[in-house]
């Protein structure tokens, strides 16, 4: 916020100096009043992001390879000699060492300052024998997020990751923090007075397995309030921002705020699945699904053949809208009764909700099995049985495109849908 970084010659660098936070606004003023009307506060993109994922974090954990009964902790490094990685290298290591590996996966977030300055390889080979020992080290683009959200405990020092960290309400130790190199008034001084401290003196494993004990939720919430004043609402602000420098009129439609792909847990991109609309032909044992892709934005208002159409979306779906008015809401992992009333009770205007296993929900309590393996194929079928008042059959054949898709139906037990 001082002169030196946002002036020259007596004038501001920039066009626009985005913010996160109201109070970061107010300390610019007070420091560098030459800045100030180029000051715009935003909030944080990539926490608003984290914030709408965090319903994914047993698929991250799925992909990640951690088991349900496992602890993730994952070890943080901001960059610079003053570092978690900077000060304290062997640290990773050590904490590898110390876990058991049947209760335990150890993951290692490193900032993309370190990937770029010393390059992949070299980073891999301080880290190679962590990661032969299981270490998980996902590249710096978007695997971190993932990461994080699947993490149990965060041992960190001051970066913004670690404080990411506590803002998600995950347990933490700080195991470097420089007082020196925080900002006053900042989140890292916040958290620095905040977090409890890893101790050199006590066996790392004893005072994880405690910090993951005894924390107790909210603790970080007065950190969270200091890392945007503006929750939600970055992606629309910095929109309208960058529009208004192109001198071009903003799209009607609402941004998009992608979710955390699950992939990104495994450093692999993958095509998001797309939401459809899917217009369901029955007759007795027969359907015919025809699927039309909801993502394009076009008027559909006056054709006839989407006055019947059910719309469908996974539960991973980047657009939000999308999925928050889908009839069909499924999951591609997600499995049993309670993911099932989860899918329903996250997405109030769904009807039916599938599930992985072969569930399928309705919202008025029925629950069925079934051997069709397309979750959204089976949902789509319940749906139409559901709206048309039919009685779902026993077997099925569906149509496909070329796709020709056997199945049977068997009606378990009344579902509740629970609070």
């Amino acid at each position: 916020m001082s002169p030196e970084w946002l002036l020259y010659s007596g004038r501001p660098i920039a066009s626009s100096l985005v913010l996160a936070h109201q109070a970061e606004f107010d300390r610019l003023a007070a420091l560098t009043p030459a800045a100030r009307d180029t000051a715009f506060v935003a909030g944080d993109p990539s926490y608003d992001r984290m914030r709408r994922s965090r319903h994914l974090r047993a698929q991250y954990r799925e992909a990640l390879g951690v088991a349900p009964h496992q602890k993730l902790v994952t070890i943080t490094s901001t960059w610079w000699r003053n570092s978690l990685l900077g000060s304290q290298p062997s640290l990773f290591r050590e904490v590898v060492g110390a876990l058991d590996r049947d209760r335990y996966r150890v993951a290692g977030l490193v900032h993309p300052n370190i990937w770029h300055g010393h390059g992949p390889w070299q980073i891999r080979t301080w880290l190679a024998d962590c990661q032969r020992a299981g270490l998980l080290l996902p590249p710096p683009a978007e695997g971190w997020q993932a990461v994080l959200l699947a993490s149990d405990l965060v041992v960190g020092d001051h970066g913004a990751t670690t404080a990411y960290g506590a803002c998600l309400d995950i347990p933490l130790l700080l195991a470097a923090f420089p007082e020196s190199d925080v900002a006053p008034e900042s989140v890292g001084e916040l958290l620095g007075a905040t977090a409890p401290r890893l101790n050199s003196r006590e066996p790392l494993d004893v005072q994880i397995e405690r910090a993951v004990r005894t924390y107790r939720p909210g603790s970080f919430d007065d950190v969270a309030a200091l890392v945007t004043s503006r929750p939600g609402e970055a992606a629309a602000r910095l929109r309208r921002l960058f529009y208004e420098h192109l001198r071009l009129t903003e799209p009607a439609s609402g941004p998009i705020v992608p979710l955390i792909p699950v992939s990104a847990a495994t450093g692999h991109a993958a095509p998001a699945a797309p939401a459809n609309f899917i217009v369901c032909e029955s007759r007795e044992d027969r359907f015919h699904l025809t699927r039309y892709p909801a993502d394009v934005d076009i008027d559909r208002s006056g054709s006839a053949k989407f006055s019947n159409a059910a719309l469908t979306a996974r539960e991973d779906h980047p657009d939000e809208s999308l999925r928050q008015r889908a009839a069909i809401v499924f999951s591609a992992s997600a499995t049993g009764d309670a993911a099932l009333a989860d899918l329903l009770r996250r997405h109030p205007h769904a009807t039916v909700a599938a599930s992985s296993d072969g569930r399928v929900a309705t919202r008025s309590g029925q629950l069925i099995e079934t051997t069709f393996t397309d979750p959204e194929v089976a949902a789509a079928l319940v749906f139409e049985s559901v709206l048309r008042g039919l009685r779902l059959p026993r077997e099925a054949t569906v149509s496909r495109g070329d796709e020709v898709l056997l199945g049977a139906f068997a009606p378990s037990r009344v579902f509740d849908l629970g609070s």
